[in-house]
């Protein structure tokens, strides 16, 4: 048995096409955040209904959600609740009061994960169990127990563009010093 430095251009079939470096592209981490607003709704003439969905985070495809959650910026209308995940389904929040006060972070309910997302059906959370978001899909918010009339949620998520590198090094960064 031996070891392979696969870092050293030395070990034979070591290039700088094989080595960690940063892509050209620039694939990123980075946090997006979106604001439902129910009382800009309803002055716009909405009227809400028990079981409403609103589609609220784009999320790329050939993305990975490292981590997602909600923020109550304004109380909502008593007994709402919410589910928050893809699909209008609830693995990321599941069944959150949002009658708190403005500042409480959603806490995960039986179901949920917040802060902690798997992108597939609701499981014990583990990291074999992170996916890629193989197409284009939205984080979901799904308001129930009472028709909402007031309120506001920041809704966030910290996406990884996963999507494959559109041009390769040319030379290891560390040929460059």
């Amino acid at each position: 048995m031996a070891t392979y430095d696969m870092t050293s251009s030395d070990t034979a079939g070591v290039g700088a096409n094989v080595l960690a470096v940063p892509t050209v592209v620039g694939n990123t981490v980075r946090t997006i955040e979106a604001i439902l607003d129910i009382d800009a709704m309803v002055t716009a003439g909405y009227s809400g209904a028990d079981g409403d969905i609103f589609q609220l985070l784009e999320i790329p495809a050939e993305s990975v959600i490292v981590a997602a959650g909600a923020e109550i910026m304004k109380s909502f209308t008593a007994s709402c609740t919410c589910n928050i995940d893809f699909a209008g389904g609830d693995d990321i929040i599941d069944g959150a009061a949002l009658d708190a006060a403005a500042g409480t972070y959603l806490a995960k309910g039986t179901n949920g994960e917040a802060n902690v997302v798997n992108t597939g059906a609701a499981s014990t959370f583990a990291a074999a169990a992170l996916a890629c978001v193989g197409a284009a899909d939205t984080i979901d918010v799904v308001v129930a127990g009472a028709a909402p009339a007031t309120g506001r949620l920041r809704v966030y998520a910290i996406v990884a563009d996963v999507s494959a590198a559109k041009t390769e090094a040319a030379v290891a960064q560390r040929d460059l010093i």
